[in-house]
C-alpha cells in the first residue's frame, strides 16, 4: 500500500466493499495522479493511474481510453529521465 496522504487508505477500503460504484473514488486516483504527474513525480502518479484502471476495469470491463494515455505520459517521461 502505497502512502501518499492519509486519504489513501479509506480510499482502498472503499474501493474493496463497494466495487460496483466506484466512480467518485476513480475520479479521486485519476486526480491524485494528475497532480504528482505535474510535480514531476512520475512514479506516484503511475500507481494512481493503475489503482483507477483497475477500478474502471471492475465497473465496465474496458478501462477509459484517457486513463491509459495519462499512465503512458508518465511512463514516457520516466523512460527519458533514465
Amino acid at each position: 500500500m502505497y502512502d501518499f496522504n492519509q486519504g489513501t487508505f479509506s480510499l482502498y477500503i472503499m474501493t474493496e466493499q463497494n466495487p460496483e460504484d466506484n466512480s467518485e473514488i476513480l475520479l479521486e486516483w485519476v486526480d491524485k495522479g494528475i497532480s504528482l504527474q505535474r510535480d514531476g513525480k512520475h512514479k506516484e502518479a503511475i500507481v494512481c493511474f493503475d489503482k483507477a484502471i483497475n477500478i474502471d476495469k471492475d465497473m465496465g470491463g474496458e478501462p477509459d481510453s484517457n486513463l491509459l494515455l495519462l499512465k503512458d505520459n508518465s511512463l514516457m517521461k520516466l523512460s527519458k529521465n533514465e
